[in-house]
């Protein structure tokens, strides 16, 4: 009677274990909320969560994030990548809707370097890069 005891609550917490494995693909990361407010970021890779606890939010592409952005004067067309997806935090789910306010601050810069060097100076701090950028007028 003693080992099937045992044996019971060993495969509980076997089930229970597996139950909480989340897998996130190479080049994806993910946010972790614990009952609905933003816990972690986990990068690629096999992560444990407290299962009915801690849900995972939806996977975040790291590179070839493409947006195009429309301007008083016409819209800017940018390239970026998360470098950092845990600086970015609770910011990654909603990424392109950060960058493309960030491109609206920096719109003061007039030429398409300064236009750059002057976002990736708004978003680094998010561990975000614009790896490229052109504006175009209307």
């Amino acid at each position: 009677m003693n080992i099937l005891l045992i044996l019971a609550a060993a495969m509980l917490i076997l089930v229970l274990g597996a139950a909480g494995l989340r897998r996130v693909p190479a080049q994806r990361a993910a946010t972790v909320r614990r009952f609905g407010r933003y816990r972690r970021t986990v990068g690629p890779g096999w992560h444990w969560v407290l299962p009915q606890v801690d849900k995972t939010g939806p996977q975040v592409e790291l590179i070839n994030h493409h947006l195009q952005v429309p301007m008083a004067d016409g819209q800017a067309e940018l390239y970026y990548q998360i470098l950092q997806p845990e600086m970015t935090g609770e910011t990654l789910e909603h990424a392109d809707e950060f960058v493309a306010a960030q491109a609206n601050a920096a719109i003061d810069a007039r030429t398409t370097g300064e236009f750059k060097l002057e976002l990736n100076r708004l978003v680094g701090p998010k561990g975000l890069r614009v790896i490229r950028c052109a504006l175009h007028a209307s």
